[in-house]
C-alpha cells in the first residue's frame, strides 16, 4: 500500500479509517507492518490518526441523511469564517465520492477530508459524528499529544526550542504555545529533554505526581516501571519535587524514585547506560530471561514465544548497536544455545 502519500490519502482510506476507529489483531499487524516498511511516511500517519481520534463515537443510529447533515454542518461553518456564497446543491441523484469531493473544492479542506472519512466509516458499522474543527481553526489548538508504541521512537522540538527524544512505548502532552510564566509538559513512559534555557519561564515536567523544574539541561526521566520513576541529570541543574518533598540533583546524579511508599534514593549513573536507548543501542546487563524477552518485545514491536524454557535461568549481558532482530537473535543463540524463527510480527525461541 504504497499509494498513502499525504493525509489525504490516509483520511480517505476505509482500513485506516477503521484500524483507527475499531482497532483489533489483524488490522494492528497490518499498520505496524506498513509502518516499518513506511518510515517517511510517519508524521503524515500520526496527523491523520490524531485527525480522526479528534471525533467522538455514538452509538449506532440510522444512516440516513448522514451526508447530508454533516455537509449542511461543513457549510454553517464555512459561512461563519467568510462572507461566501455557498456551494449550490448537486441535483445528481447519486453522489459518488469523487463528485463529492469536486463539489467540495471551494471549501476548507480539512473538513471536506473529514466528511468524506464520516461517509466511509459509516459503511462499516457505527456512525461516527464530527468535533467540527476547520482549517484555520486547528492552528489554534492550545495541547498537542504525542503517543509511540512497541517499537516506534520519535524526536520533536517544542515551541521553545526544546528537543523531546520520547522512548517507544510512551507518551508526552504539552502546550501548542507555552504561557509567559512558565513551561510544563506532560509524561508517561520516557523521554530525554534538551531544555531551552529560559531564566525567567521555568520548564517543567510532570510524571505521576513527581515533578523535575529546570531553566536549562538535558536529563533522561523513566517511568516505564509502574510505581518508580528515575531522573538522570545528565547536564546542568534539576530540582525534583512532589506533594511531601523536594531535592536538587547535579550532573552525573539519578533520583530513583518510589511512588508507593513516597520516598526515594540519590546515586550516580552511567550515561552510556541510562541513553543508550537514545542512541539505538539495545544493551542488557545481567537481565534474566523473562527481562530479555520483554526488552525485545518493546524494543521491536514484536510478540515472542518462548519454548522448552523449563529449568533456563539466564544472567544475560550484552550490548547490540543499530542491530535488526534477527541480528540480535543470531548472536544470542550462539551464546546461549537457542533456535529461533522470524515471520512477520512474531519470533519463536526454542531451548
Amino acid at each position: 500500500m504504497n499509494t498513502l502519500n499525504n493525509i489525504e490519502d490516509f483520511l480517505t482510506h476505509p482500513e485506516f479509517v477503521r484500524w483507527v476507529k475499531k482497532p483489533d489483531k489483524e488490522l494492528n499487524s497490518y499498520w505496524d507492518q506498513w509502518r516499518k516498511a513506511n518510515p517517511e511516511q510517519l508524521p503524515t500517519m500520526q496527523l491523520a490518526k490524531e485527525l480522526l481520534l479528534s471525533t467522538t463515537f455514538q452509538p449506532p443510529h440510522s444512516p440516513t441523511g448522514l451526508k447530508q447533515e454533516v455537509l449542511q454542518e461543513v457549510l454553517r461553518q464555512r459561512k461563519k469564517k467568510a462572507n461566501r456564497p455557498e456551494v449550490k446543491e448537486n441535483k445528481e441523484k447519486k453522489l459518488g465520492y469523487r463528485s463529492l469531493w469536486n463539489r467540495l473544492g471551494q471549501m476548507n479542506r480539512v473538513a471536506a477530508i473529514l466528511l468524506i472519512t464520516l461517509a466511509i466509516a459509516g459503511s462499516f458499522g457505527p456512525i461516527f459524528t464530527i468535533n467540527f474543527i476547520a482549517e484555520e481553526e486547528l492552528e489554534t489548538v492550545d495541547t498537542v499529544f504525542k503517543y509511540t508504541g512497541p517499537g516506534e521512537k520519535l524526536q520533536l522540538t517544542l515551541g521553545d526550542g526544546t528537543k523531546v527524544w520520547v522512548n517507544s512505548s510512551s507518551q508526552i502532552e504539552f502546550p501548542k504555545k507555552f504561557s509567559n510564566s512558565e513551561r510544563i509538559v506532560y509524561l508517561k513512559g520516557e523521554a530525554y529533554f534538551e531544555v531551552k534555557r529560559d531564566s525567567l519561564r521555568p520548564f517543567k515536567v510532570s510524571t505521576n505526581g513527581l515533578t523535575t523544574i529546570v531553566l536549562g539541561t538535558s536529563f533522561n526521566i523513566n517511568a516505564k516501571v509502574p510505581g518508580n520513576i528515575k531522573v538522570s541529570l545528565v547536564s546542568g541543574k534539576v530540582k525534583v519535587s512532589t506533594s511531601l518533598t523536594q531535592t536538587s540533583l547535579s550532573p552525573g546524579e539519578m533520583l530513583d524514585y518510589n511512588s508507593a511508599k513516597g520516598t526515594y534514593d540519590v546515586k550516580v549513573f552511567d550515561a552510556n547506560d541510562i541513553l543508550a536507548w537514545k542512541e539505538g543501542i539495545l544493551k542488557f546487563h545481567k537481565s534474566t530471561l523473562p527481562q530479555v524477552k520483554a526488552a525485545l518485545e518493546e524494543w521491536f514491536g514484536v510478540k515472542i514465544k518462548l519454548q522448552n524454557v523449563e529449568g533456563i535461568v539466564w544472567e544475560f549481558s550484552g550490548t547490540y548497536p543499530q542491530q535488526t532482530l534477527e541480528e540480535v537473535l543470531e548472536s544470542m543463540s550462539y551464546i546461549k544455545g537457542f533456535d529461533y524463527r522470524i515471520k512477520d510480527k512474531e519470533a519463536i525461541i526454542k531451548f
